[in-house]
């Protein structure tokens, strides 16, 4: 009987040390820190989206660009409900960008300080179209750590007429009659692309010129329908008129608080 339960406590430390020579293969061949759950831990993330939307649209001799006021956290938490996301560079040039706060804040301050030079340089003021070639530079040298943000630049070309300019991160430059950014885009695009771009507008029904009066009334619209669905999209609508020969004119439009 006593050499049966020695041969048993063998086999069973044998067993063990089986077990346990298996576990440290596991262990050396995928370690705890290589799991995807240990990666995900260990994962830092720079950036942060604010929410809030942008627009922007150009006619013949004007450019209106529009966003809301709020600045939210997760989508839930409001931060402040008076965001500036439309900056008036000079009195042809408007940028409006939406995203990463800090990152909109360190943009504007980029693009000021280059107007600055150039006017000091040339003693006259930078069209939108040269403004628009340099900010499409300074986002492609950020390729590597973009600056996050959806950036529109709009206003008054050497022409006369309006223009605006749609980018993504990394600099992509594009010239279009309307565009928008933000956590609303995919709601305003679609309604801008059958009032302005008639792409989904049935045959047989008119088409409208796009004038600056029913420019501002699609804004409104836009920006209205986009705040009952979206969620960091609200409060008030911070509306900028640029026209040819005329100063730059700014308005506030409530928008739904809740």
């Amino acid at each position: 009987m006593a050499s049966f339960t020695g041969i048993t406590a063998v086999a069973n430390a044998t067993n063990d040390m089986a077990t346990f020579k298996q576990a440290m293969k596991d262990v050396a061949a995928h370690p705890e820190w290589l799991s995807s759950r240990q990666v995900e831990r260990q994962r830092w993330n720079p950036y942060s989206m604010e929410g809030g939307s942008t627009c922007a649209i150009s006619g013949e001799n004007f450019a209106i660009v529009a966003s809301d006021t709020r600045m939210t956290q997760n989508d839930i938490n409001i931060l402040t409900r008076d965001a500036e996301k439309i900056h008036v560079l000079n009195d042809s040039i408007i940028l409006t960008t939406s995203g990463f706060y800090g990152d909109v804040l360190q943009l504007k301050k980029v693009l000021q300080s280059r107007l600055h030079k150039y006017r000091f340089d040339y003693r006259a003021d930078m069209s939108v179209d040269l403004c628009a070639e340099l900010l499409s530079r300074n986002l492609y040298y950020r390729r590597f750590f973009p600056y996050y943000t959806g950036a529109i630049l709009a206003g008054i070309d050497e022409n006369g007429k309006g223009a605006v300019f749609s980018y993504d991160p990394i600099g992509c430059i594009e010239r279009l009659t309307y565009s928008a950014s933000g956590a609303a885009e995919p709601m305003i695009i679609p309604f801008l692309d059958c009032q302005i771009g008639h792409v989904t507008l049935a045959e047989g029904y008119e088409r409208p010129q796009l004038t600056l009066e029913r420019a501002i009334s699609l804004m409104k619209d836009s920006f209205r329908g986009a705040a009952e669905r979206e969620i960091s999209t609200g409060d008030k609508i911070h509306l900028v008129i640029a026209e040819t020969g005329k100063p730059v004119v700014q308005k506030f439009l409530p928008l739904r608080e809740d």
